[in-house]
């Protein structure tokens, strides 16, 4: 089962998740993923860290400055250890009962970034996965997931988190 979460840019889909991953925990389910977390610097946003929920430590993945050989989105570039590191996360969820990722965007869409480590897996696995997907990539993230079984949840509706948690029991 593919879980999708989606909404606007900066509209708290972060902030939920670490709701989300904080409740199955208390629950014990075998949790694993990761989420993008701002990093600020003198108020301003210069990128994102890949916290790992498994470890719940979290690495530099995307900054507004890096090497021109790096893959790149709009002003962000992605470390090429964060992106690694993400990729390892995503090749380990297979054991885990849920699984999170923080978040499909352009890139995956492109085939770059998560999708190559995530095609491999998570249509071979029995592994529940939380995706936040971008609502301009929705339609074409569908056409990704090919016949897949997928539910999608708006980060702007009402008790969008009691649905989720919900939804994920009834599915256990």
């Amino acid at each position: 089962m593919i879980y999708i979460l989606t909404g606007p840019v900066h509209s708290g889909k972060t902030s939920l998740l670490k709701k989300v991953f904080h409740e199955l925990k208390k629950k014990e389910v075998k949790i694993d993923g990761f989420l993008s977390e701002i990093v600020w610097e003198n108020q301003e946003a210069v990128g994102y860290n890949l916290f790992a929920l498994k470890e719940e430590k979290a690495v530099p993945f995307i900054r507004r400055r890096g090497e021109e050989n790096w893959q790149r989105v709009g002003p962000y570039f992605f470390l090429p250890e964060g992106l690694a590191r993400a990729q390892e996360i995503i090749f380990r969820g297979r054991d885990a009962d849920f699984f999170i990722v923080d978040e499909i965007g352009p890139l995956e869409l492109a085939g770059k970034g998560l999708w190559p480590a995530l095609e491999k897996v998570i249509f071979q696995s029995s592994t529940k996965y939380l995706l936040v997907v971008r609502r301009q990539i929705l339609e074409g993230f569908f056409a990704m997931l090919k016949e897949s079984k997928v539910k999608v949840f708006d980060i702007e509706h009402e008790g969008v988190l009691k649905q989720i948690l919900e939804d994920i029991k009834n599915h256990s």
